[in-house]
């Protein structure tokens, strides 16, 4: 998007800003119109927003191996089919596990751009040769200004812990981030703002500081808060959820703090079950279902706040003032074999977390 300064010709003292034109009835044509969304399994994104591209994590294959390493044709692949619906200018990883940040130095040597991720990331990226100026290693409370309309900022999160009476406070947890991103539309005076992260877990996980390699954060919650500050943010239009269970600890404390409107899980696809594992020629090979989560079902919905849950790789949404709508990306599917609506073509079977996705006490 090209720079501007917000001065229109044929406008009047009153009109030169965005806000100001929509608050007199019109609209900058230089704002995008809206943000398109496309999820392509586990917790990879891909946000087109005008012309301004960010892909967070990329996972193509997962790989859990000691010694895992990149696929270059998978991360083609997926390349090709973002390219059908826009670019890459910039690419987020929340943290460095198996299932999220294996590829991303396949993707930032095929992209040429820059990644903003943990320290073990970069790392990975430097041991196959790639210029350190590409890696921004994050601390958290970073600032990545895209453009006049795109703004990122970095959070430091919290990853998810296993068990029901588990708790971290990130010593001998991956670094996590999630990252509000605030997009200016031609459609509204205030940014669309959303918040994503790829993993995470609630309750005293999100009040108590990080700690990490012997430096002490500020918690979870209160980094959130410094984001939404920094941002003008009053609420959160989305919250984007990556944790595989317990998500109902996080939603109690992060709905009604940030006045979120809508909540999209992710965080799918990743582990095997008894049909398949994650392969994206498959389809998504496990449904989500709301009455695996009971607790957070009716939490939800008694803060009135809708689930927009994806059903297949490749599933895409536009997000705009009025909220978030299926759109097509069925051109993006057929590059996979999928169908353009609907789970496939690999049959699905259960969750392989079903039954440990709350706790007693949740």
């Amino acid at each position: 998007m090209k720079p501007k300064n917000w001065t229109r010709l044929g406008t009047t003292g009153a009109c030169l800003s965005a806000a100001l034109l929509l608050a007199c009835g019109g609209s900058d044509p230089d704002l995008p119109e809206n943000m398109r969304m496309t999820w392509f399994g586990i917790t990879n994104w891909h946000y087109q927003i005008g012309d301004t591209g960010i892909l967070v994590d990329g996972e193509t294959i997962s790989d859990f191996t000691a010694n895992p390493t990149a696929n270059a044709p998978s991360v083609a692949k997926a390349l090709q089919a973002i390219k059908m619906r826009g670019g890459i200018d910039a690419i987020l990883v929340g943290h460095e596990h198996g299932d999220h940040g294996v590829q991303v130095p396949e993707w930032a040597r095929q992209t040429g751009k820059p990644v903003y991720a943990p320290a073990a990331v970069c790392s990975a990226m430097a041991k196959v040769g790639l210029p350190a100026s590409q890696c921004t290693t994050l601390k958290g409370g970073e600032t990545v200004r895209m453009n006049d309309a795109v703004t990122i900022r970095v959070v430091r999160w919290v990853h998810s812990v296993s068990g029901c009476t588990a708790f971290g406070n990130g010593t001998n947890d991956p670094e996590t981030f999630g990252f509000l991103v605030s997009a200016k539309t031609r459609t509204r005076a205030e940014p669309l703002q959303l918040f994503v992260s790829d993993s995470g877990a609630g309750g005293k996980d999100l009040t108590t500081p990080r700690v990490a390699n012997g430096v002490t954060y500020g918690s979870p919650l209160d980094n959130l808060r410094a984001a939404m500050a920094a941002a003008g943010a009053a609420s959160l239009d989305l919250w984007q959820g990556g944790p595989e269970s317990r998500v109902v600890t996080q939603a109690r404390i992060v709905v009604p703090e940030f006045k979120v409107k809508t909540f999209m899980p992710h965080h799918l696809g990743v582990r095997a079950n008894s049909v398949s594992e994650f392969k994206l020629e498959y389809g998504l090979h496990f449904p989500y279902d709301p009455n695996e989560q009971p607790l957070l079902r009716d939490f939800l919905a008694s803060a009135k706040v809708p689930q927009v849950v994806p059903v297949n790789y490749w599933d895409a949404w536009i997000f705009d003032a009025q909220g978030v709508k299926v759109t097509d990306s069925a051109n993006q599917k057929a590059v996979y074999g999928l169908p353009a609506t609907g789970p496939g073509p690999g049959r699905q079977g259960e969750n392989p977390r079903a039954g440990q996705l709350e706790c007693p006490g949740d």
